[in-house]
């Protein structure tokens, strides 16, 4: 029997949340994309097969746009440079790199995984390119994935119409999203399934805040150890480059850092304006109830109330812009250390790769 959406939403209310997007297959909702309104972060929300919630398009007003999925089999072997050059990378290497997410507060960290599976995978119905990247996003979610081994909560990445994301067992399932125009960047998410929400709902965002956070740490960590790596392999007349492009990146992504922290401190002070605004409305309401009737009193009341609600429109409209604002950057800030962390990968393993044969081919002609 189908789950009530409604009562789903409602308890997303409750906890300052709002659900965004729906993605379904035949009208069963797989996917939340959820707003966190109190800091402006996003979650996808995972609905397991057990669970069947079923949302059909065109949806009730306010809450909020559903998507057709449809499965996508990426083959990452397929004309992939870097397996031309290298074949299949060490996965203790990997696994070495992307060490785990561990030590936050308010989660049980237990080992979660299921018995794991593979899939003969291939890309059909995209372009040649956006195959290309998507076998990219793949492998990355397949490097990402040993951060999130023993937690629960997993990770998503959404670019243009496509969904990529790392199951419960940690495998990597991926979607096409109908009529769905997205961003030529990568957004990344943690997703969080429902059994999770209902257990940790009032600790998830301070949770899936540090989750974030570790992520970048590590892939700021990787991205300095395979500069340093590219530095080894590269001769001294490009080493100059390789370091300038480097921090060029690098300085992109503190300059994100930089334009967020500052949209977020005026968010919590606009936060602070709307509370006491709404606080002076409850106020003057309950003055005028309470007070003499007569036109003057109504007259009052009426300038009074039209003053207050109009600067409560103000600060609320000012509130949206700020929002918007930090989701713009974080999509950037996201896209950056997502891409920086691609190309820098894919360079040290292929020109590692490039001149160990140079090493052979020398041997050889000994």
């Amino acid at each position: 029997m189908p789950l009530s959406i409604e009562k789903l939403n409602k308890l997303l209310y409750s906890k300052g949340f709002l659900p965004s997007k729906y993605f379904v297959i035949n009208s069963v909702c797989i996917y939340i994309e959820v707003i966190s309104i109190t800091d402006a972060e996003m979650f996808l929300l995972y609905i397991p097969s057990k669970y069947k919630f079923l949302v059909r398009s065109p949806t009730e007003p306010g809450q909020g746009d559903v998507y057709e999925l449809s499965y996508l089999d990426p083959d990452e072997n397929n004309n992939y440079s870097v397996n031309q050059y290298t074949g299949v990378l060490d996965e203790d290497i990997v696994e070495s790199s992307y060490q785990d997410v561990t030590g936050f507060s308010g989660d049980n960290i237990v080992p979660y995984l299921e018995e794991k599976y593979k899939k003969s995978i291939k890309i059909r119905d995209i372009s040649i390119e956006d195959s290309k990247d998507a076998n990219d996003i793949v492998r990355q979610l397949k490097r990402l994935r040993y951060c999130l081994q023993n937690l629960k909560y997993k990770l998503a990445i959404i670019r243009k119409n496509v969904l990529f994301s790392i199951k419960r067992d940690d495998s990597i399932e991926c979607y096409s999203i109908k009529n769905y125009i997205g961003k030529d960047y990568k957004k990344l998410y943690v997703s969080v399934d429902l059994e999770l929400l209902y257990e940790k709902i009032d600790c998830l965002m301070s949770n899936m805040n540090t989750i974030k956070k570790s992520i970048y740490t590590i892939l700021d960590k990787n991205y300095f150890t395979q500069t340093t790596v590219l530095n080894k392999l590269l001769d001294e007349n490009t080493i100059g480059n390789s370091l300038r492009f480097s921090s060029n990146a690098y300085n992109k992504k503190l300059e994100y850092e930089k334009y967020l922290k500052e949209s977020e401190d005026m968010l919590k002070s606009i936060l602070k304006s709307e509370k006491l605004k709404t606080e002076q409305i409850v106020e003057a309401t309950h003055k005028y109830k309470n007070s003499n009737k007569g036109l003057n009193n109504d007259i009052e009341k009426s300038h009074c109330m039209s003053k207050l609600n109009n600067d409560l429109t103000s600060i609320q409209s000012l509130k949206e812009d700020i929002i918007k604002t930090i989701f713009d950057i974080k999509n950037k800030k996201d896209d950056n250390v997502l891409s920086v962390d691609k190309i820098m990968f894919d360079n040290s393993v292929m020109l590692d790769s490039i001149f160990k044969n140079f090493v052979l081919l020398d041997n050889i002609a000994q």
